[in-house]
């Protein structure tokens, strides 16, 4: 499909709309989402020649996709609303009280360097889920909480999830693995270290920052340093699970260093009988079934167990090719994070039914109110997730960054994380980004003679940091806590950190590479 203006200028009309109606306008997300499904897919078949054959495939398509995401919305809110109920966070936020220290430095840790652990080992919405629960459990206001840990965890996409998305970079772009990792780990310093900054920020603004800086620039070089060393030694899968276990580690030791208390007054804290480790007992269960499960020998035994969809594939009307999928949005039984929750829901519920903190009459409780808090979240997901399979197969996506690749040129190496962040925005996925426009950005870095490995990786660290306006990461934080009608807020306050993070980072490869030449 050649570029066209005209077709830029349509394909441009969603992004914006959407972005207006979320963020600007403020209408509920389900009708943001309506609104924005019906231009798109007006524009998809007019403009852009989608059939409605070609249509009906593109909507299954975004059901399929749908179906993985909500999964891990209903088991997320279930676990929330089971701690919930049980009191687990009231026990928490006492325990928090009684803990002297750096309140400051407790929020910053667990948003960014604890978010970037759990995203190492695994993905979707996982980080959003657990440490905004945590956060707003120990006291913490519900808005700032989702913001901090949707900004916070973003450092830890690319590299997290296993290395899903610098594995797929690696693949659409061909480019040496170790030699791509160990760029992309190198460009990281600044954004890990700006995104630590911008949790503080988010805080408690400027005094904060200052405040806490002695502790945020030596946690932001152990996290990226843990990513550096991965990547180096050919096992960047793990980067951002080293990284963040490393930055949660001195978090740790400093918290513990600026108490009164030791690990020992830590973990004998009780409350009418009840320790925090109880209290929290199905979130640490989580994330030991998470990484059990990660484990060669465990994850071997089990039965490759998976549901798939396959769709055929197609040419729209103005020659855009979108190729066959045999096993599109796969869900595997016993790797989907819908399975960790549910195995520590379960778990969690028999313990605290035990415990004496869970009734029969509260298991009701939970599952109603999981539902009240989730299903309108899971209707603008199922929405939104359809237009961007319209954006994406219609061509409309790939258009609009060719328009600003043209109209870049010079300054194309600013310009590619900005692309890198909308792929994000879209697809809700640095992987998908990557995905599909990792290549389209190392051609036209060759094109305009810069470094391929340096654009690949700006394209990559955007698409980390656009995960923090991903709109079904959005609405998967505002369903756990029910701060439903706040996600246009919660986007553009987030927006502005991921902006200023990608602008930057765009600046500082511009200028590497016009040295480098």
């Amino acid at each position: 499909m050649e570029f066209n203006f005209i077709l830029w200028i349509f394909a441009a009309l969603p992004i914006i709309i959407l972005l207006l109606l979320m963020s600007y306008i403020n209408i509920k997300s389900v009708y943001a989402a309506l609104i924005s499904l019906i231009i798109t897919a007006l524009i998809a078949n007019l403009v852009y020649q989608l059939s409605f054959w070609h249509m009906r495939i593109i909507f299954n398509k975004g059901a399929a996709l749908s179906l993985y995401v909500v999964i891990i919305i209903v088991g997320a809110v279930i676990l929330y609303s089971l701690v919930d109920i049980s009191g687990g966070f009231n026990l928490l936020e006492s325990f928090m009280k009684s803990f002297e220290g750096n309140r400051s430095l407790q929020f910053i840790g667990l948003s960014w360097a604890f978010t970037g652990f759990i995203q190492g080992i695994t993905g979707f919405g996982f980080p959003v889920a657990i440490a905004g629960g945590l956060l707003i459990g120990m006291g913490y206001k519900p808005l700032i909480s989702i913001i901090a840990a949707l900004v916070g965890h973003s450092w830890a996409v690319s590299f997290g999830s296993m290395g899903s998305a610098f594995y797929a970079l690696q693949l659409v772009t061909g480019l040496d693995v170790i030699r791509l990792g160990v760029v992309l780990a190198i460009y990281f310093y600044i954004p890990i270290l700006i995104s630590g900054l911008s949790v503080a920020h988010i805080y408690g603004g400027f005094k904060e920052v200052k405040k806490n800086f002695k502790y945020i620039f030596p946690m932001s070089i152990f996290m990226s340093s843990g990513q550096l060393i991965a990547a180096a030694g050919d096992f960047a899968h793990i980067g951002a699970l080293l990284g963040g276990t490393l930055g949660s580690i001195y978090f740790i030791f400093i918290i513990i260093k600026n108490s009164n208390l030791s690990v020992i007054n830590i973990l004998k804290f009780k409350k009418d009988g009840i320790s925090v480790i109880a209290a929290l007992f199905p979130y640490i269960t989580l994330i030991i079934a998470v990484f059990l499960f990660q484990l060669p020998f465990v994850d071997n035994i089990l039965p490759d167990l998976e549901i798939a969809f396959s769709f055929p594939e197609f040419t729209t009307g103005l020659g855009y090719y979108v190729e066959a999928e045999e096993s599109f949005s796969s869900i595997e039984i016993f790797g989907h994070p819908g399975f960790f929750l549910a195995v520590s829901s379960l778990l969690g519920g028999v313990f605290y039914y035990k415990k004496n903190l869970l009734s029969i009459n509260n298991i009701k409780l939970v599952l109603q109110q999981s539902y009240i808090k989730s299903k309108s979240s899971i209707i603008a997901i199922f929405l939104l997730l359809i237009m961007a399979m319209i954006l994406n197969n219609s061509g409309m996506v790939f258009n609009f960054a060719q328009g600003i690749a043209k109209v870049g040129r010079i300054i194309f190496p600013i310009i590619s994380p900005m692309i890198g962040i909308l792929g994000a925005f879209l697809t809700s996925s640095n992987t998908s980004s990557n995905v599909l426009f990792g290549a389209f950005q190392i051609n036209t870095a060759e094109l305009l003679g810069f470094s391929p490995e340096i654009i690949a990786s700006t394209q990559s660290i955007g698409g980390s940091l656009g995960s923090a306006i991903a709109p079904a990461k959005i609405l998967l934080g505002t369903s756990i806590v029910g701060l439903h009608g706040k996600e246009g807020e919660i986007m553009r306050r987030c927006f502005i950190y991921t902006l200023i993070n990608g602008i930057l980072l765009g600046i500082i490869s511009f200028m590497s590479m016009v040295l480098i030449k």
